[in-house]
């Protein structure tokens, strides 16, 4: 188990790294993420590179006994290059020009900036590669972050038209698959399309809106992978990841084919950041490690993991003592096996000023470093036992990145909409981790997939699937074979009734799962935030967001509407069906959390995967380790709570060490 610190050296004065290294020994770490920001320092002129500082650095590491990650600086560059090359630059939906000073706003389709970021790349790799220091890399940071996922430039508009040509073949192939015989919109040349760029009223066509996102995600992996081919080639041995954010969802790259090529996924892990009043609630928080575990199916890393108050221009919500040591246990708990806290100390300057560290502006330990310091000590043992151990799971939740570009730009209910931030549309991540949440609370381990992966779903008792409106044939197929062969599908509303080409399928809902799931739909609603009541037997539960009315075939009816509000209070909301050795759940509502639960006890009970409920609060997994078995209990409240036969103070945790 590694535990580090991200290191910003080239910010302090060389007087002070050798005090910092010493402080961050006595912690606990052993390690620093370095130079994601660094473009500028190190080719201060174009082709004039100066790498003396971080020379000096990874020389100051090595007789600390510390290592390093280097990061490649191309989330940022230096005005030198802007200023040669200004068509290197985004432009946003609404058409303003990602100009310098900030960050992430280089474009993927230029030459020009592919060119650059071949050159220091390669001198990065060639300079460090073999040090012994450098133990690993993180390609670029936070790819895709604050909206640089989209960008509606000239050179996007120009590759845009030579993807869509390579894709279609033909004009005649794109208009009929896009269905542009639909208000006329025939094209005739290759240069009159568009990029779906701000409107005024009505949107552009949906079927082209998802090339649009599909082609920008393919602009990005392929710029990662560039890049990761340089390293391959002059840094041999070491391995490579790059570090994502929340939400889950948020861009509209295909995480999963990103990291295709990558060793091992990293996340920047902040359960509250900003203004905002309160964190994120725990199976939130779990959902989003175990979507990171899951991306690989293997440990992952949090590369900048909370260690104190963050925000640029505004903050918010202040931990208490016990719950940074807590998000710390919670991490590794759920598949981490390299923590690097963001960060060693607080900027005294710059944009980040406000993004608290482990030590403050100066340099006075603070409660933080204590808590965290006294959290490592008392975890190390449990750490290093389960580190690169599986996560045992036999429920799963599978994610589509098809779909959760869908819900961006059609997300059906204004109850799947939410935009905490402009470049930030989340209602399909929100609705996931709403899912994910009913087996959490009940301490059940689950993971988190993309469904194109090559798992092998027979190892799963219970696989949900919400929001897969937008279907993939063979994995219609290969989820009829799951349910044949005796699992366990608990499938969402609006499911399999468009293809990949944003054509609806003329058969009812649930379309290509009709037979599966032995119900049809007709009617629905979407009551957006409304709560409607539902009966399951004598237990009360309440949906929302959007409103199937089921009429069911071969299927038996468990949960009916229940509100005198509607007019289809009576109606089937909730069926299950027995196909082939399995059964099939269809859940034609968007369920509240409590709901959920109730559900799940229900689902979980009829597969055989046990489960228990030991309060909102309180969180259990089950880890196995080299040494031990575990099962370890988190308390994610401020007040002491009875989690069976313990009692957990405030935010606090209890590790059982189980003989195997």
């Amino acid at each position: 188990m590694i535990f580090g610190a991200c290191y910003y050296p080239e910010q302090w004065n060389p007087e002070d790294w050798d005090e910092d290294l010493k402080i961050m020994k006595e912690m606990g770490l052993s390690s620093v993420r370095l130079a994601e920001f660094a473009w500028g320092i190190m080719e201060p002129k174009e082709g004039k590179f100066d790498f003396s500082l971080f020379d000096a650095v990874l020389k100051k590491l090595q007789d600390h006994g510390m290592t390093a990650i280097l990061g490649t600086p191309t989330a940022t560059f230096p005005p030198w290059l802007y200023k040669k090359f200004p068509e290197i630059v985004q432009v946003s939906k609404e058409g303003i020009i990602r100009g310098i000073g900030t960050r992430r706003q280089a474009c993927f389709s230029s030459p020009a900036y592919k060119k650059a970021t071949d050159r220091i790349v390669t001198a990065m790799a060639k300079h460090f590669g073999n040090h012994p220091a450098v133990v690993g890399w993180q390609i670029d940071n936070e790819p895709g972050h604050e909206g640089s996922d989209v960008d509606y430039s000239p050179l996007a508009l120009e590759n845009f038209r030579i993807w869509l040509k390579s894709k279609y073949k033909t004009l005649d192939s794109l208009n009929k698959r896009w269905g542009n015989i639909f208000w006329g919109v025939i094209y005739t040349d290759w240069k009159e399309i568009p990029l779906p760029a701000a409107h005024v009223a009505s949107n552009f066509n949906p079927a082209m809106i998802q090339d649009y996102y599909r082609f920008q995600s393919d602009e990005l992996v392929s710029y990662i992978h560039f890049q990761a081919e340089i390293l391959r080639k002059y840094s041999k041995g070491k391995p490579l990841t790059t570090n994502l954010y929340p939400s889950p969802f948020l861009p509209i790259t295909d995480m999963e084919k990103l990291f295709s090529k990558l060793d091992y996924v990293s996340w920047d892990n902040y359960p509250v950041w900003g203004n905002q009043q309160e964190p994120y609630p725990h199976p939130l928080v779990t959902a989003t490690q175990q979507y990171s575990r899951g991306l690989k199916n293997k440990p992952y890393t949090v590369m900048e993991q909370f260690s104190g108050v963050q925000g640029h221009d505004t903050l918010g919500y202040l931990p208490p003592p016990g719950q940074i040591g807590l998000w710390l246990t919670q991490a590794i708990v759920n598949g981490a096996n390299q923590i690097y806290f963001f960060r060693y100390r607080t900027a005294r300057f710059g944009q980040e000023q406000l993004c608290y560290g482990i030590l403050d502006h100066g340099k006075r330990k603070t409660s933080k470093y204590f808590e965290l310091k006294k959290t490592i000590e008392d975890i190390s043992e449990f750490a290093n036992d389960i580190a690169d151990s599986p996560y045992r799971a036999e429920v799963a939740i599978l994610h589509d990145i098809e779909n959760s570009r869908n819900y961006k730009h059609q997300p059906l209910s204004d109850g799947l909409k939410f935009s905490p931030v402009p470049f930030a549309q989340v209602g399909y991540d929100i609705e996931l981790a709403t899912w994910f949440a009913g087996t959490n609370v009940l301490n059940v381990n689950a993971h988190s997939l993309p469904i194109n992966a090559d798992t092998d779903w027979s190892n799963y008792k219970v696989l949900t699937l919400p929001l897969y409106t937008m279907f993939d044939p063979s994995i219609v197929e290969k989820l009829k074979t799951y349910v044949a062969g005796g699992g366990t599908l608990v499938l969402g509303y609006r499911a399999g009734i468009k293809d990949k080409d944003h054509w609806m399928v003329e058969e009812p809902v649930p379309g290509v799962f009709g037979e599966m799931a032995g119900v049809e739909v007709f009617q629905f609603e979407a009551p957006a935030i409304e709560k409607v009541g539902i009966r399951m037997g004598i237990l009360p539960l309440k949906g929302s967001k959007f409103c199937e009315i089921l009429e069911p075939a071969t299927a038996k009816v468990i949960a009916r509407y229940k509100d005198s509000k509607k007019f289809y209070s009576g109606k089937p909301a909730i069926t299950v069906n027995t196909f082939g050795k399995g059964k099939v759940y269809y859940v034609g509502t968007s369920l509240t959390p409590e709901s959920f639960i109730l559900l799940y006890r229900k689902i979980l009970k009829g597969a055989g995967v046990s489960f228990g409920f030991l309060g909102a609060t309180i969180e259990r997994h089950y880890r196995e380790g080299k040494q031990f078995n575990y099962e370890i209990t988190m308390n994610h409240s401020n007040r002491y709570k009875l989690a069976g036969l313990s009692i957990l103070k405030p935010f606090g945790y209890k590790i059982k060490k189980i003989p195997k």
